[in-house]
């Protein structure tokens, strides 16, 4: 069946299928790391004091973009 399409139905099959994938890994996996603190703790500004990071909330991760549009959230 694949092998009858013509090379431009066949790209547009290969893609949608890649998309597929992607949007499923992002329903099984929805957390990457965070890029801003990169281990989920921020030193202050004068180096003695920690506090958890704004952005991740000190856990070291954030949601994926995707996983964010398929409607996951924290």
């Amino acid at each position: 069946m694949f092998a009858a399409l013509d090379p431009t139905a066949r790209l547009i099959v290969v893609l949608a299928l890649l998309a597929g994938l992607y949007a499923l890994s992002g329903l099984l996996w929805p957390y990457t790391a965070c890029n801003a603190c990169k281990a989920g703790k921020h030193a202050s500004p004068t180096g003695k004091n920690w506090r958890d990071c704004g952005r991740c909330g000190g856990s070291g991760k954030k949601i994926r973009q995707i996983s964010r549009l398929l409607g996951k959230d924290d």
